[in-house]
This record gives structure tokens, sequence and C-alpha cells, in this order.
């Protein structure tokens, strides 16, 4: 079990308004009460679970903040399905890092570490606390669509590579990255976004959606 600070309480005001975004989406969270957030970062989490939710409605059973102890400022757990049960679309929960989402700076930094494209970084540092959702997001899309999307990626990045274009910034044999920082990109810069990352989100986007579509098996 790990140790949490005594004094690490998140305020009245801040836990409103994470209440609030729980019920809007029926969702559960962890941790909030510990951790110690400020009232502007959770109100930069719930924004950004709004505008996801409305744009990818994914199975998205509730936030954890817990200590990840790995360095990342956020992970994706699928839910377990408990043994006999089938359900259309197991639940997953984002748990993100607690020393990251207390420090923005931090949370700034390992979010820029992950991303690297450094021509957008600007983009990513203004808002890191709703850039790790958006990645999560992102990530549970391509969860959601049983990593269907990973081969059109890789032959996007093969084909991208072979022009002898400027590239993604992405290795030919990490897809999964690269779909989640084309998504991330498309979500930040709408149009501005460039040719291979608006791809990369539109293959994630429609492997999702046509898996949840898809007829359940006999």
């Amino acid at each position: 079990m790990s140790r949490r600070p005594a004094s690490a309480w998140t305020d009245d005001e801040a836990m409103r308004i994470a209440r609030e975004m729980a019920a809007k989406h029926d969702l559960e969270i962890i941790g909030f009460d510990t951790a110690g957030i400020s009232e502007p970062t959770i109100r930069e989490i719930a924004v950004a679970v709004d505008d996801m939710l409305a744009k990818y409605p994914i199975p998205l059973r509730g936030i954890e903040i817990a200590e990840t102890h790995d360095g990342a400022p956020s992970r994706l757990v699928r839910e377990e399905v408990p043994e006999g049960e089938q359900p259309e679309a197991p639940a997953t929960w984002i748990v993100l890092d607690r020393a990251a989402v207390a420090n923005p700076i931090r949370a700034a930094g390992a979010v820029a570490s992950a991303t690297r494209k450094r021509a957008d970084r600007h983009d990513y540092d203004e808002r890191p606390v709703y850039v790790t959702i958006v990645r999560e997001f992102g990530r549970a899309l391509d969860t959601a669509g049983n990593f269907r999307a990973r081969q059109e990626a890789q032959r996007r990045l093969i084909t991208e590579s072979l022009r002898g274009g400027a590239g993604f910034g992405h290795g030919l044999l990490d897809p999964g990255t690269a779909l989640i920082e084309g998504f991330t990109e498309v979500v930040l810069r709408g149009d501005r976004a460039g040719g291979v990352a608006t791809a990369l989100h539109g293959a994630l986007v429609k492997m999702a959606q046509a898996v949840s579509a898809a007829p359940d098996e006999p």
C-alpha cells in the first residue's frame, strides 16, 4: 500500500468539480480526494473528459489517481471481466500519476518527453493535463478497435518512409505510438494537423467504430 502525505487533501471546490464530472458521465473516481490536486487541474481534467466523450464515446468506467512508479503521466487499464461474463465492450480506466497531476510543470515535462514532434510542442505544453487525457482516449480507441488500426498505421508509416517524406517522427515498428500521437495532434491542432496524423486519426476512429458496430459472434 502506498503512503500518502497527510496534508495532500484536495479542497472542497475541486472535489465538487470532480464529483460533478463523475455524475455527468456516470464515472467512478478514485484517489482524487487525497491527491492534493488544484482546482484548475481538476477543471482541466473535467473539460478534457467532456470534450473527448462528446466526440469519441468509449466505455470508460472511471478515472483513478495513483502512483504509477514508471514515470509515465498516465496509463490505460482494461477492466477485468468476471469469469463467465462477456460484455459487449469491456470498460477501461484512465489512471493518472499522482505526482504528475499535482505538479503541472512536471506533467508538462512528461508530456513533452512523450511527444517527438518538436514543432508541435507548444500545443502540448499549454495544457499538459488535458493532453494527457486526450492521449489516453487515443489509447482507449486503439484498444476498443482490438488494435486493428495498427496494420493501417504500419502501412502508412512505411509508405511515408519510402517517399522520403519528413515522416511522423516514429520508428516503423511502433505503429501504436504513432496512432496515439496522430490522434492527439488532430484533436489539438484540428485543420492544422499534418496529413499523416490525419490519416492515422481516421484509421483509429474507423476501426474502433467498426468493432463496436460488429454483430456479436454466436
